[in-house]
C-alpha cells in the first residue's frame, strides 16, 4: 500500500498540519458514529412512518451495517488506486449524499437502499482517518492522535440517541438524515482545502472473486435470518436461503485460504485465525458486540412501543448509559496498562452479564429509574470489554501480519453488529407471535375468564349501545396489554440469548492475552530491515481498522 511521506520530512508539513489535519477527518469520523446511534431511537418511529413490521424495519439499520462490513476490505485497494485524499473526499461525498436521500426516501425500500448507499461510503472514512492521522503523527505521539479520533468515537454515541429522539418527537424523522449534510459539506470544503495527496499505485491486483463470495453470501445469510419471522425457521426459502448463504462463505474460505497460501493478495487473509489469543479474542469481542447492538436495538423499541414513552424521553433515559461507556472505556484502557487484559475484560463481561440477567426479567412496570441503572451497569460492562478485546487480538501477531489482522478483525465487528439487529429483530417478532397466542389461550370460551365474557356481554348490552362500546373498549384493552406481554416475554427470550453468549465470552476471554500491552513490553533490538517491516506493517494496520 502506497502512503504519504510523514509530516516531518515533506514540504507543508510540520507540526501544524498534523492537527489540522486530525480537525478535517473528525468531522467525517463524527459523521459517520453520529448516524450508527441517531437512527436507532427512530426505528418505532419509522415503523409508523412505512406502517411496517419491526423485521422490516431492522434493514435500516442492518443495511447499513452490512454493507460496512462487505465494503471496509476494499479500503487499501482503492485508496492505493485513487490516492487517499481523493478517496477520502469521495466517501465523504458518499455518505453525504447518501444521507441527503434517506431524507428524501419515499418509501421504506427506497430508505434502505440509501442507507446502504451510506454504510458502503461511510465505511472507508474511519479507516481513512486513522491512516492519515497514523501517518502525520510521529510514532511516540499516536496515542495523542488516537485521543482525537476518540472524541467524536465517545462523545457520538452519548448525544446520538438523545438528539435523534429529539427530532424524530419534534420534528420529522427526515432531518436525522439531513443533519448530517451540513457536517459533511464542511468536512469537504476543509478536506479539498487543507488535505494533502498521496501518490497512487497501479498494476494492484484485486481478489474480486472473494469479494462477490463474500458479499452475497453475508447478504443470503442475512436475508434467511430476516425471513424466518414471516415464513418460520422451517420454511423452504428460509432454509434455502440459509444453506446457500453458508455454502458461499465457506467457498470465501477456501478461497481466501487458496490464495494466501499460493502468495497472492487475498481480500482478507484468514490464516490470522491460526494464532490462538487473535482468535480467542475476537470470538469474546464478536459475542460482547451481539449484545451491544442487540440492547441498541431492542431498548427504544421497548421505551417507545411497549411503554409510550417520546423518542425524546427514550433519548434522555439512554444518556447517562452512554457516559458510563465512555468513563469504563477510559478507566478500562489505563487498568488494562496495569493490571493486563484479562484483570478488566472478565470484570467486565461479569457486571455485563449480571445486568443482561436482570434484562431477562423485564416487564411492564418496572421503574425508570431501576430500567436505568440496568442500562449504567450494561454499559459499564460493554466499556470495560471491547477495547482491551481489540488489543489483545493483535499482541501476538507479528508485525508482517498485523495490517490483515485488524482488516479482519474491524470487517467481524461490522457484520456481527448486522447479525446481531438481523437476529434480535427476527427472534422478537416470532416469539411475540408464540407468547401472544399462549396468552391469549386465557380468554378462549374454553376458559374460565373466557366463560364470562358472554355473560359481560349481555349485561352491558342490556344498558344500551354506550355500554356496549365499553365493553368493546375493554376488549381492545385487553387484546393490547396481551399483545404488549407478548412482546415483552419475546424481548426476555431475546436478553436469555444474549445472556448465554456473554457466559459463552466470559469462557473466551479466559484464554486471551493477559499480558499488558504490547508497548510495556520489554523491547527485544531489532535491524533497520525489520523496524521498517514494522513500520510499514503499522501503516497497513491503521488503514486496515
Amino acid at each position: 500500500m502506497q502512503i504519504p511521506a510523514p509530516a516531518a520530512a515533506r514540504p507543508g508539513g510540520g507540526f501544524s498540519y498534523k492537527w489540522v489535519v486530525a480537525m478535517v477527518v473528525i468531522f467525517g469520523l463524527f459523521m459517520t458514529v453520529l448516524d450508527g446511534t441517531i437512527v436507532n431511537v427512530a426505528i418505532p418511529r419509522l415503523q409508523n412512518a412505512f406502517g411496517a413490521n419491526l423485521n422490516s424495519v431492522q434493514w435500516v439499520l442492518t443495511g447499513y451495517t452490512l454493507a460496512q462490513g462487505v465494503a471496509t476490505p476494499l479500503t487499501a485497494f482503492l485508496s492505493d488506486r485513487i490516492g487517499t485524499k481523493r478517496f477520502y473526499l469521495l466517501s465523504l461525498l458518499g455518505f453525504t449524499v447518501g444521507s441527503l436521500l434517506c431524507g428524501f426516501a419515499l418509501n421504506l425500500p427506497m430508505l434502505i437502499f440509501f442507507r446502504v448507499l451510506q454504510g458502503a461510503t461511510g465505511a472507508f472514512l474511519s479507516p481513512l482517518a486513522i491512516t492519515m492521522l497514523y501517518h502525520e503523527f510521529p510514532r511516540r505521539e499516536r496515542g495523542t492522535a488516537m485521543g482525537v479520533l476518540g472524541i467524536p468515537i465517545l462523545l457520538a454515541p452519548a448525544f446520538g440517541p438523545t438528539l435523534g429522539g429529539y427530532i424524530v418527537t419534534f420534528a420529522n424523522w427526515p432531518l436525522i438524515f439531513f443533519i448530517n449534510v451540513p457536517i459533511g459539506i464542511a468536512g469537504l470544503i476543509m478536506g479539498a482545502i487543507f488535505l494533502h495527496e498521496a501518490p497512487t499505485l497501479s498494476g494492484i491486483k484485486f481478489d474480486l472473486p472473494g469479494f462477490i463470495l463474500s458479499a452475497t453470501g453475508l447478504a443470503t445469510l442475512l436475508y434467511g435470518l430476516s425471513d424466518a419471522s414471516t415464513d418460520g425457521w422451517g420454511s423452504s426459502t428460509v432454509l434455502g436461503f440459509l444453506a446457500v448463504g453458508t455454502i458461499l462463505l465457506i467457498a470465501f474460505v477456501i478461497l481466501e485460504l487458496r490464495i494466501a497460501r499460493n502468495g497472492g493478495q487475498p481480500l482478507l487473509d484468514l490464516r490470522v485465525f491460526g494464532i490462538g489469543t487473535f482468535t480467542s479474542s475476537n470470538i469474546a469481542s464478536i459475542l460482547v458486540i451481539f449484545a451491544l447492538y442487540g440492547g441498541l436495538f431492542l431498548v427504544p423499541v421497548y421505551l417507545q412501543n411497549i411503554r409510550g414513552l417520546s423518542a425524546y424521553q427514550s433519548g434522555l433515559l439512554l444518556l447517562p448509559q452512554a457516559f458510563a461507556s465512555m468513563l469504563a472505556i477510559v478507566v478500562g484502557g489505563r487498568l488494562v496498562d496495569r493490571l493486563g487484559v484479562r484483570a478488566v475484560v472478565i470484570p467486565g463481561l461479569i457486571i455485563l452479564a449480571i445486568s443482561l440477567f436482570q434484562f431477562t426479567n423485564l416487564n411492564l412496570t418496572i421503574p425508570y429509574t431501576n430500567f436505568q441503572l440496568l442500562l449504567i451497569l450494561r454499559g459499564l460492562g460493554i466499556g470495560l470489554c471491547l477495547q482491551p478485546l481489540t488489543v489483545s487480538s493483535l499482541v501476538d501477531v507479528k508485525p508482517k501480519s498485523l495490517g490483515q489482522a485488524t482488516a479482519v478483525n474491524t470487517t467481524l465487528r461490522f457484520v456481527m453488529s448486522s447479525l446481531a439487529v438481523s437476529t434480535i429483530a427476527t427472534l422478537v417478532q416470532s416469539q411475540t407471535k408464540v407468547h401472544y397466542d399462549h396468552l391469549a389461550e386465557l380468554v378462549t370460551p374454553s376458559s374460565k375468564l373466557g366463560q364470562l365474557i358472554p355473560l359481560l356481554q349481555g349485561a352491558f348490552m342490556q344498558h344500551g349501545a354506550s355500554q356496549a362500546a365499553a365493553y368493546t373498549a375493554a376488549l381492545e384493552e385487553i387484546s393490547g396489554l396481551l399483545q404488549r406481554q407478548g412482546a415483552v416475554l419475546a424481548m426476555q427470550d431475546a436478553f436469555w440469548l444474549t445472556l448465554v453468549l456473554a457466559i459463552a465470552a466470559i469462557i473466551a476471554s479466559m484464554f486471551v492475552g493477559g499480558r499488558k500491552k504490547p508497548e510495556q513490553i520489554e523491547e527485544i533490538p531489532m535491524t533497520e530491515a525489520e523496524k521498517e517491516e514494522q513500520q510499514k506493517a503499522l501503516e497497513e494496520a491503521a488503514m486496515a481498522i
